[in-house]
């Protein structure tokens, strides 16, 4: 549960606000903000998480090519056909199954990662949503000492909202 909400309305304020709990002590992990564009803060912090989605695209490509072979040799296999004393498997036969099949890996993996990473999949709708979708940007405090605690709703103000309560 959040312990401690705020609606900036502009991003510069957002920034500025960011920017100071993080020299007032608040760790970066214990602020979230959501906003309806991407919001650079800190440029050069250096615990900002990569994203893995290259990863994912490369590992999606291989297992697609993977299972393009094993469904061409498979496939002309089971059918019995007659190539007249060619082979038949041939990898300029079945070369684009392959290679279609590795870039459906590819980009399969690639919008799974991205879904996952941007996290579009979360269940239910925030309370926040229609305060983002207007153009305002939502900061989110958790895990924040009772010291700490203080000291961020000065620094947020008036923009502080409560917290929103479980049912």
């Amino acid at each position: 549960m959040p312990e401690l909400v705020a609606v900036l309305d502009t991003m510069d304020e957002a920034t500025a606000a960011v920017a100071r709990l993080r020299r007032e002590g608040i760790s970066r992990e214990s602020i979230t903000t959501m906003s309806s564009e991407p919001l650079h803060i800190e440029p050069g912090d250096d615990n900002h998480r990569t994203s893995r989605i290259p990863i994912f695209a490369i590992c999606g490509g291989v297992i697609g090519a993977g299972f393009a072979v094993l469904l061409t040799v498979v496939t002309s296999r089971r059918v019995d056909l007659v190539t007249g004393g060619m082979p038949i498997v041939t990898p300029w036969a079945f070369g684009i199954i392959v290679f279609e099949l590795a870039a459906l890996g590819a980009i399969l993996a690639t919008l799974i990662r991205m879904i996952f990473e941007a996290r579009l999949a979360r269940p239910g709708v925030s309370e926040y949503d229609q305060a983002v979708a207007d153009g305002s940007v939502v900061v989110i405090l958790e895990n924040v000492s009772n010291a700490h605690h203080e000291t961020a709703r000065q620094v947020l103000g008036s923009h502080v909202i409560n917290p929103p309560t479980s049912t």
